[in-house]
């Protein structure tokens, strides 16, 4: 969904805290992570390292290499903090813009504890050295707010005035004392029992990358093209020294300050070592390592005992001793690419066949064959609708010429070529395609004339599908005028009617035209400016009698939610975490349980249920049981490998 702008009203708002288990489990493996690595945190109680990124997913490294995945949101996870009991782990999600969310998991049960949706950037998430607090450092005045770990409740007035903006901060041991960096140019000391200020010393401001080292004594930063060393009972520079775009290793145990340099496919570690905890000397050259691959660099690291762990942009996570040595090595990732991404899926009619799209080829499979059969080249495409031995591939968020492809034959035959970008692409009828385009217009084209139409055109169009041929619904922003989420569109006349439907913004849409009903369902989000409250809510609008019921609900919000149908019978993602079934004569409502990897879209053929999850993989399903038959991937060799 596009250019929806959701308000948040208060600092921050407790959310409705949903069971994000169900059965769930990890996926061991080597895999990297599909987008680049945000934080690396390392716990020395059980000496696992914990990697996340901008892919939603943690992984948990163990000693043996072997990485325990799961995806914990389908936003970017930019930080994350590990409580000490080994177990629980806070990370913040954000979209870069309006959301932001620090959520606390239990690890061994994969189950979710809490939420707190956040009006201002977080800016640093710890865990007190206890376990006691999960404290976030917030770009508001009032800085920083604690959670109770055991109650997950956010404690008021934990300090009695506001740190302001922070983005460091650490506790002693006892958990008596506060230590908190503000980029204003301050080091502040609190005392944490009793919520008042100690001290307050001026140092360097706007440093970024802030971490102590040598068991607290120094505190270090960078900016302006050099690290500066601090001494962090004073808040006096010690040093500073030029390095361009370091990346520093964060090591508080560690006697010396590690920093890494990309350069080119190589990378550099230094040294800065400490005199007698009294001053520091110059950066050495410790180590240089080859490896990386084109355009890729290292951006975050930490100190793990006798190993430094690095995460680089293309999402592989790097081990490597830091003994001094004059040599060139060549380091190679303990991650690897070993599947090919599926992309896209749909059934194959007139059997229990589906077909699978990867950035490299179009393959036909069942879950009772279990072979994937390729059949024709990718050709650059996304997406893909069936049509039994014929397959229309396009390209979401692109100008890419839509395309009629013989599965069989793999001839392609070019249908039409977008003015702007395809949001999305429905199938009427097997002889028309609905086209929406840059949240602005809808077109049809008909294959029986071959001819692309443009039927309507606003603003903030979220999605359209088409009831009959002459009638067209179109989901979009009620800030968009009409004010309503809902209208309907006549094809011939291009009549405008809005329609009941009360929300914010509607998306998603379904109508399910094999069984003749009435009823049109989607997605509805309203956002309640009185109460300050955000729903997502399944809909079902039945066009004769113009009235509208809700099927299913949540108190948050979740832009990406999908619907379909199939049988009579309701799919949909609501909640994010899990494919929930909603049986449209029964009503009745129930969970499968996931894979490691969220939902992203469903396909029915037969009895078997096809999830395509976030990170490419397929869980299969018996309609009418809710737990997963199998996990597969598809290897880079074009076989399915189940986990």
């Amino acid at each position: 969904m596009k250019n929806l702008k959701i308000k948040i009203f208060s600092a921050f708002i407790g959310l409705f805290c949903l069971d994000f288990s169900l059965g769930a489990q990890t996926h061991d493996s080597t895999q990297a992570h599909q987008k680049s690595v945000s934080a690396i945190s390392y716990l020395p109680s059980d000496g696992t390292v914990l990697s996340s990124g901008a892919d939603g997913f943690l992984i948990k490294w163990n000693s043996d290499g072997i990485g325990e995945h799961y995806q914990v949101s389908d936003l970017p996870v930019r930080m994350v903090a590990r409580s000490p009991n080994g177990t629980d782990i806070a990370v913040y999600e954000s979209d870069g813009a309006s959301l932001n969310r620090v959520s606390i998991w239990n690890w061994k049960t994969l189950t979710r504890k809490a939420a707190f949706r956040f009006s201002d950037t977080i800016t640093s998430l710890a865990y007190s050295s206890k376990g006691t607090y999960i404290i976030c450092g917030t770009a508001s005045v009032n800085g920083t707010y604690f959670i109770n770990a055991a109650t997950q409740n956010i404690e008021k007035n934990k300090l009695k005035e506001g740190t302001g903006v922070v983005n460091y901060i650490y506790t002693s041991p006892t958990e008596n004392s506060l230590l908190a960096y503000s980029p204003s140019g301050s080091l502040i000391y609190y005392n944490l029992r009793a919520g008042t200020k100690k001290q307050k010393f001026s140092t360097e401001s706007n440093l970024s990358q802030v971490m102590l080292f040598k068991n607290g004594v120094f505190l270090a930063g960078y900016k302006d093209r050099s690290v500066y060393i601090i001494q962090a009972v004073t808040g006096k520079t010690v040093a500073s020294y030029p390095a361009s775009n370091p990346v520093l290793v964060s090591s508080l145990n560690s006697d010396n300050l590690y920093y890494i340099l990309n350069d080119g496919r190589q990378f550099k570690l230094y040294a800065i070592q400490n005199d007698r905890n009294k001053a520091v000397i110059a950066p050495e050259l410790y180590r240089t390592f080859s490896g990386l691959k084109s355009n890729e660099r290292i951006i975050c690291a930490e100190y793990a005992d006798e190993y430094i762990y690095a995460g680089t942009n293309l999402g592989n996570i790097y081990k490597f001793d830091f003994a001094k040595s004059e040599r060139v090595d060549t380091q190679q990732a303990i991650t690897d690419n070993m599947y090919d991404k599926i992309l896209d899926i749909d059934a194959y009619s007139g059997g229990t066949d589906f077909y699978f799209l990867t950035d490299a080829a179009l393959y036909q499979s069942s879950y009772d064959l279990g072979v994937a059969e390729r059949k024709m080249a990718a050709q650059g495409y996304t997406n893909l609708i069936s049509l039994g031995s014929k397959a229309v591939l396009w390209s979401k968020d692109t100008r890419k010429t839509v395309a009629l492809a013989d599965v069989a034959t793999g001839k392609i035959t070019n249908l039409f070529t977008p003015a702007g970008n395809i949001q999305s692409l429905r199938l009427y009828s097997n002889n028309i395609l609905i086209d929406v385009e840059s949240n602005s217009v809808v077109n049809l084209y008909s294959f029986d004339k071959g001819t692309l139409r443009q039927i309507y055109r606003g603003s903030s169009i979220q999605d359209a599908v088409l009831y009959s041929e002459l009638d067209l619904f179109v989901a979009k922003s009620s800030e968009s005028s009409p004010a309503v989420p809902l209208v309907h569109v006549n094809t011939q006349t291009q009549e405008l009617v809005p329609l009941t439907l009360k929300g914010s913004v509607a998306y998603s849409l379904n109508f399910d035209t094999l069984n003749n009903g009435t009823e049109l369902y989607g997605v509805l989000i309203t956002n309640d400016a009185a109460t300050k409250k955000n729903t997502t809510s399944i809909f079902a609008y039945d066009v004769a009698k113009k009235v509208s019921r809700t099927c299913l609900s949540i108190s948050d919000e979740d832009s990406n939610a999908f619907t379909y149908l199939g049988d009579k019978v309701l799919y949909t993602n609501i909640g994010k975490t899990s494919v929930r079934s909603y049986n449209l004569s029964t009503r009745r409502d129930f969970s499968y349980r996931r894979s490691a990897s969220m939902p992203v879209k469903v396909v029915k053929n037969g009895g078997r249920l096809a999830v395509l999850n976030s990170d490419g993989s397929i869980s299969w399903y018996n309609s009418d049981v809710n737990s997963v038959l199998a996990n597969w991937y598809l290897t880079v060799d074009g076989q399915w490998f189940e986990f």
